[in-house]
């Protein structure tokens, strides 16, 4: 059988360069959606008691009633700490390619993956199926999403490559694709994942600055400790630049005791 698939208007895609090119997306993201699946698992809880790893507290108030929780969440999160702020970073390219350089689908990328979808060989042997490409050719055309958000008839798709690409893999493996509207709702979802990954990434991030602000507020001596075995990239995700200090019309604001205990060691790390 030809691994060939004609797509009106776009020449030839093999169906084989598409599995290598959905493969090699999703190689290249798989360590951050494995980090950030393990950040939601510690928030939410594992299956299938669904009981979170990581205990909650309160970002509003420092309390010395939080400082078990800190110390539990502490001891678990600080190492993680640039790890997890790396993942975030990657994630947010791909929750969001609107706001950041990130890289798009091309028409030749999106068919290619596009074509794994097809069974057929060669040109269409049906209307149906002719009918089907044409509708994925035109899906990813600049301007569908625009007319689809200008009118409200249909939600705009993510234009970046590996929200398509787990959309096919998903597909593949839980469906027989035929229409279009299989194909945008995949999309979406995959995207409602992507989006959620990121955010709960931002949820651990931020649980683990309050945990350091409680531990360093009511247990100096562990944090200090805790900090003497990790390295400076740690320490310079833990500094929050809201903390930092900075000039403004009343004089100087200083930087909190806390940014400046992180910035002593980093310094200290890095030999400054």
């Amino acid at each position: 059988m030809s691994d060939i698939i004609e797509f009106p208007g776009a020449g030839l895609a093999s169906k084989k360069v598409g599995r290598a090119l959905i493969a090699a997306t999703l190689n290249h993201v798989s360590a951050p959606l494995s980090v950030a699946g393990e950040c939601s698992e510690e928030l939410r809880g594992r299956p299938p008691l669904k009981k979170p790893v990581l205990l909650p507290i309160d970002n509003l108030v420092l309390h010395h009633g939080n400082l078990s929780a800190a110390q539990f969440n502490h001891a678990r999160m600080l190492s993680r700490a640039a790890l997890v702020r790396a993942t975030n970073v990657a994630l947010w390219k791909v929750a969001y390619p609107h706001m950041v350089a990130t890289p798009t689908l091309s028409a030749g990328t999106a068919l290619a993956m596009v074509s794994v979808l097809f069974r057929g060989v060669g040109k269409p042997k049906n209307v149906e199926t002719a009918a089907l490409i044409s509708a994925c050719v035109d899906t990813f055309a600049p301007a569908s999403d625009a007319i689809g958000k200008a009118t409200g008839l249909w939600k705009p798709v993510s234009i970046h490559p590996v929200v398509l690409a787990l959309a096919v893999r998903q597909l593949v493996n839980t469906a027989v694709f035929t229409s279009i509207a299989e194909l945008r709702t995949a999309m979406l979802d995959a995207q409602r994942s992507i989006i959620q990954l990121y955010r709960d990434t931002d949820r651990w991030l931020e649980l683990l600055r309050v945990s350091d602000r409680v531990m360093f507020e009511f247990d100096r001596a562990s944090w200090d400790l805790a900090y003497s075995n990790v390295g400076a990239d740690v320490v310079c995700e833990m500094q929050d630049p809201s903390e930092a200090g900075d000039e403004d019309e009343d004089g100087t604001a200083p930087a909190s005791p806390r940014w400046s205990a992180l910035e002593a060691m980093r310094a200290k790390i890095e030999g400054d």
